[in-house]
């Protein structure tokens, strides 16, 4: 008696996977080409809001540390905001980053500004702190910006979803006390405590939000496609009798 075999699998066709690489390949060069123009363009777009007589090279530093901490925080927090959608199979991962390219950038240009301005001085009082240089706050501020930026490029490739929040807080905070002026009185702990109380409020926030959504959605539309499920396997039933 002869015994069956497992028929072997499909092997995917070469000139498929050729074109998929094709393909992706041109959707990295369109992005990479996107960032260039646009960090070009920053550069002389911010160029007119420093001063003449300001230095050219920490200024082009503190541009790329910027574009490399907003890398940081796509891989990272688009991956945290897509992520089910793309595991749901509602959206490609191309579509999710074009969509997310779209309204992150939307999002920090029209609503980040207060953010900006809590990181920039809601965390520090510069008052507090003795002897400060103005070029000795804005090394500080690019060691904390290159810090939580490597932080989160680790923690990325690591596939860990991180705060980006926590981790530009805790690298502002770590770098101005290394400084060793100021201590305990210059931070501004009724800003930490209000971040550090939305930072426990927005999970279970986050949570009642979904509850309450899934809810609406079970009962207005989950509930209505079972029943109308059973009815038609009941019609279907009772034209198999009458046959």
């Amino acid at each position: 008696m002869s015994q069956a075999t497992a028929p072997a699998p499909a092997a995917s066709a070469p000139g498929f996977a050729g074109e998929q690489k094709n393909n992706d390949w041109i959707w990295h060069l369109s992005f990479g080409l996107l960032l260039a123009v646009t960090l070009i363009w920053f550069l002389f777009w911010t160029n007119g809001y420093a001063a003449t007589d300001s230095s050219k090279i920490v200024f082009i530093t503190a541009v790329i540390f910027a574009v490399f901490m907003a890398f940081n925080i796509g891989g990272n927090d688009v991956a945290n905001s897509f992520g089910t959608s793309v595991g749901a199979g509602t959206l490609s991962i191309k579509q999710a980053l074009v969509v997310a390219a779209i309204f992150e950038v939307s999002g920090a240009i029209l609503a980040g500004g207060e953010v900006t301005n809590t990181v920039r001085s809601g965390i520090v009082d510069l008052n507090a702190i003795d002897g400060l240089d103005p070029m000795e706050f804005v090394y500080i501020m690019m060691s904390a910006l290159l810090g939580a930026a490597i932080w989160l490029l680790v923690a990325t490739r690591m596939g860990w979803p991180v705060s980006t929040t926590h981790s530009i807080v805790g690298a502002a905070l770590t770098v101005g006390f290394i400084t060793g002026k100021g201590g305990w009185s210059m931070v501004q702990w009724g800003e930490i405590g209000t971040i550090a109380f939305s930072w426990v409020l927005s999970p279970v926030l986050g949570g009642v939000a979904a509850w309450l959504l899934f809810g609406w959605i079970k009962r207005s539309i989950l509930v209505y496609n079972e029943a109308a499920d059973t009815q038609l396997r009941e019609i279907k039933q009772r034209r198999a009798e009458l046959r």
